[in-house]
């Protein structure tokens, strides 16, 4: 378990086993070949894809987490840490040469997301697949989205156009994780927190978010804390 402090709130990402588990598997169908980790954070995604992945290039630009996933998969051939953002592998390993790419909680960060979405694009081959997992719904943003460095929270129609102008053709965009909604609105607006304990965490994770994702399989959701989209480059 990391115990130190961590940049974008990731302490306590290795207390959400079920909640990693459940997105790597959310988009299972296009993950295969080639893949980019982009923002792998502390790697808990990372060692996922490597289930259904030939490679894995773990991008992430903070100092730290590169650190950590150097550390995490120093034995790990099949992992490529690499330093830097979506230009940065461009500048190293050309365009279309990715068959997918999974961008999770990523987007929400930055101020350009269509330039990066584009860029994204130009990584891909064509036919390759873009996964995307981020925040939804701005009237939900408050005091943990500022604490972590979010610009936006997303729609669903917002986040699907912006895929159309950067060059994808959308598969589907659900909305996931409605459990989570009201303890993010409650924390965040209400008490106005800046961070999820990791105990608070690990209970929803073991408890209330497998229970809630065995209902939203099976029925589809108007609303949630998070947006799932798969896309592919045109």
């Amino acid at each position: 378990m990391i115990s130190t402090a961590l940049p974008y709130g990731l302490s306590s990402r290795e207390e959400a086993p079920h909640y990693f588990d459940w997105m790597a598997a959310l988009f299972a169908e296009a993950i295969s070949g080639d893949v980019l980790d982009h923002g792998a954070g502390t790697g808990a995604l990372t060692a996922r894809l490597l289930l259904r992945a030939r490679r894995v290039v773990a991008l992430e630009p903070d100092g730290v987490l590169h650190g950590l996933l150097c550390e995490r998969f120093q034995a790990e051939p099949r992992v490529e840490v690499l330093r830097g953002t979506i230009e940065t592998f461009l500048e190293r390993s050309g365009p279309s040469t990715l068959d997918a790419i999974f961008s999770s909680n990523v987007l929400e960060h930055i101020q350009d997301d269509v330039d990066c979405l584009e860029l994204l694009r130009t990584a891909l081959k064509k036919g390759g697949a873009l996964a995307v997992y981020v925040p939804a719904r701005q009237e939900l943003f408050g005091s943990l989205d500022e604490s972590v460095g979010h610009v936006r929270r997303y729609s669903r129609s917002e986040l699907t156009r912006k895929l159309s102008l950067a060059g994808f053709r959308v598969e589907w965009a659900q909305y996931r994780n409605l459990a989570g909604v009201l303890p993010w609105l409650f924390a965040g607006r209400v008490l106005r927190s800046r961070e999820l304990s990791s105990g608070k965490l690990r209970l929803f994770d073991r408890f209330v978010f497998p229970m809630s994702q065995l209902l939203e399989a099976r029925l589809p959701m108007p609303y949630g804390l998070n947006l799932a989209v798969l896309a592919r480059r045109k």
